[in-house]
């Protein structure tokens, strides 16, 4: 059952990015802690609530995350051919422990590692050079908006497909906006 815990691309990502998510998005830790800035506009919560089968994935993926090690991870993961990975198309980091596992496995494997994250309340201190998190509405690496027009702010607007950008991937202090969807 190891292969139904990582999915390989979706509509905007290529088949060799390896997804994993901790957590469902109806469950966001953000969310619960009003740190999302846009809850009613969460674009990960929708095929959770049409497709009943999305959300209990998730929450396999969940199980799955709080009882492996980021050696055992990182074991299943390598597996299967990606050249990179995804973390949390849904939902966000739960706690401090979350963090430090991420951390843990980019430092693990030598291929680039992403997330974002509304969690402004964590330490993102120390994070290897692989792993790259983009705060959403406050700078980590890069910062993330989601806003109505991007075209209106300074920076760089998202072409909302990542087949063909890099922007989330390197560690660059980018203001980042993407047109709300």
């Amino acid at each position: 059952m190891i292969h139904t815990l990582f999915s390989f691309g979706n509509l905007k990502q290529e088949s060799t990015t390896a997804i994993f998510n901790i957590t469902p998005a109806l469950d966001c830790p953000s969310d619960k802690l009003g740190l999302c800035r846009i809850p009613r506009k969460c674009y990960a919560k929708y095929p959770e609530r049409a497709f009943p089968g999305v959300r209990g994935h998730r929450r396999h993926q969940s199980k799955f995350w709080d009882l492996c090690s980021p050696e055992l991870f990182v074991y299943e993961l390598t597996k299967f051919e990606f050249e990179k990975l995804r973390f949390s198309e849904s939902g966000d980091f739960r706690h401090q422990d979350d963090v430090m596992k991420v951390k843990a496995i980019a430092r693990l494997i030598d291929r680039p590692v992403w997330t974002y994250t509304a969690r402004r309340d964590l330490d993102f201190s120390d994070l290897p050079g692989n792993l790259i998190i983009s705060g959403s509405g406050f700078m980590l690496d890069n910062q993330f908006n989601a806003v109505i027009n991007p075209d209106d702010y300074n920076g760089v607007v998202c072409p909302r497909n990542c087949r063909f950008c890099n922007y989330c991937i390197e560690k660059a202090g980018r203001q980042i906006y993407c047109a709300i969807h």
